[in-house]
Order: C-alpha cells, then structure tokens, then sequence
C-alpha cells in the first residue's frame, strides 16, 4: 500500500524535524521552510494527500498559503497550526481555506496523527469519486 504524501509547513526548522519524526512511520512526509518553498513542492503529476501550515509565519500566513493551496491542489486536505490563543482570523482563514481541521501548538501527538488520518480518509473519499481521465 503507498504511503499518504503529506506537506508540513512551518518557518522553525525544529518544529519541522519534530513533525518528521513523529510521522515519518506512517507517512511520506515531505517538509517545507515557509508558504514559498511549499508553493516550490507541488507537482500534480504527484499530489500531496494532506497540507499541514503553521498559521504564523513571516511573508504569506498560513491561512493565505492553504487558500492559495485550495486554488491549485483542490483535492489537497488542508490543516492549520497555530500557536496563538485569538481564534478571529483564523476562523476566517479556516473558511475561506476551506481547512479541514484547525489544532493548537503544541499539538499531542496522538491529536496530530489522528487529525492527519481523519485527513487521510477524506482525501480518499475525494479522490475516489473523482473520473479517471
């Protein structure tokens, strides 16, 4: 069976080395430093099943980066971190992104897994009813 491809996104390298390492056993787990080097990492020729973006990062946010992920990786599960308490645009990012879950940092790890397999399976869902060209 593949591996489900999953796209972290975060501006810490650390936080990014801890994310590959809890993940690494059940996922194809590639990582990108910031919204720019994660635009560099799509391919359609090889979709990502779930994006994963911190919502603070310097340049283009997280929510911005999952709404521009929406526009050309539509079938992209999309999941925003964010280590900040104020809940009002993340919200708005989480709708006009439409973001399939929202967790705080520090996220557990087994929250963390069990979003990305929730995440998993509804990328399978959308993909599975889709036509083959």
């Amino acid at each position: 069976m593949i591996r489900p491809r999953i796209l972290c996104v975060d501006d810490e390298p650390r936080v990014l080395e801890g994310l590959q390492r809890v993940l690494y056993k059940d996922y194809d787990v590639f990582t990108a430093l910031g919204s720019e080097a994660a635009l560099a990492c799509l391919d359609p020729g090889e979709p990502f099943a779930v994006v994963m973006s911190d919502m603070q990062m310097p340049g283009m946010s997280g929510a911005a980066l999952l709404v521009e992920m929406r526009r050309r990786a539509p079938d992209t599960v999309r999941l925003l971190l964010s280590g900040q308490g104020h809940v009002g645009p993340t919200e708005q990012a989480a709708n006009e992104g439409h973001i399939f879950r929202f967790l705080t940092k520090p996220c557990p790890p087994e929250t963390l897994l069990r979003a990305l397999a929730d995440a998993v399976s509804q990328y399978r869902l959308l993909t599975a009813e889709k036509p083959i060209d």
